[in-house]
């Protein structure tokens, strides 16, 4: 049977379930295991392990896979084995985060192009004549704000501001956890300070935020337009100095 370990780093709302990636801890990249649901969804039936607990962040997980399935909007898509259950070794270490994880951030955050272009969203034709090499990367934000608004439909809202290299991003987040804290906010724009003090978020630092950013499934926005994109997304917030403590990191 073939198995791969990775390392959670991302862990969002997506059709009622979730989409969950992380990096292989043998250092060939990321993975996104995908069920045979639409679009690729995964249920608490798929990731949890066999004692019921659900994968989280900076789980290391072991995964049983029947075969890779690239698609070209994320080739990071790998099909799960339904017979086996998910099987959590454990949490990262900080010579894997330093070995692993660091490295990539620290690339992805010296390129103004996120996710190979400088747009919130990526046609799916384009996509379709030329694949993307990667739909998931996690970045060192410059200037990061959070905005809580309502929408058309008087829905509270969480949107992810942000340079990269000087170039200006306004992204929707998907974190399940981040939104929820950021529903105690009213409407309006807020700095990671003033985040962090409303909230009363311990162990927070205001410049110690990173992002991990997925490309969607392909989406059509309006029924009036035929054209179909693939969006980008802050599939999860993380705060170093939070995860350190957590995890007991020396």
């Amino acid at each position: 049977m073939l198995t791969f370990d990775i390392i959670c780093l991302a862990k969002s709302t997506k059709h009622g379930g979730i989409c969950l990636a992380g990096m292989k801890t043998d250092g060939t990249g990321w993975l996104r295991p995908v069920s045979n649901k639409k679009d690729g969804t995964l249920y608490p039936e798929h990731y949890k392990d066999r004692n019921g607990r659900e994968v989280q962040l900076f789980d290391v997980v072991k995964i049983p896979i029947i075969r890779h399935e690239p698609k070209c909007y994320q080739p990071e898509n790998y099909l799960i084995h339904y017979s086996y259950k998910w099987q959590i070794l454990g949490q990262a270490t900080l010579e894997q985060v330093r070995t692993l994880i660091k490295p990539g951030i620290e690339k992805n955050s010296s390129e103004p192009k996120l996710l190979g272009n400088f747009e919130k969203r990526i046609r799916y034709e384009d996509l379709q004549i030329s694949p993307i090499k990667s739909s998931l990367t996690m970045i060192n934000p410059e200037e990061l704000k959070w905005q809580v608004k309502y929408n058309s439909s008087n829905k509270k809202t969480c949107r992810c501001l942000f340079y990269l290299c000087n170039h200006f991003y306004d992204l929707p987040i998907t974190d399940p956890i981040w939104i929820d804290k950021l529903d105690f906010l009213e409407e309006g724009m807020y700095s990671c300070k003033e985040v962090i003090e409303k909230l009363n978020l311990e162990n927070f630092e205001p410049d110690k935020f990173r992002l991990t950013i997925s490309l969607s499934e392909p989406f059509q926005p309006s029924f009036q337009s035929e054209e179909i994109f693939c969006y980008k997304l802050v599939a999860s917030v993380l705060n170093v100095t939070d995860v350190a403590k957590r995890l007991g990191w020396k």
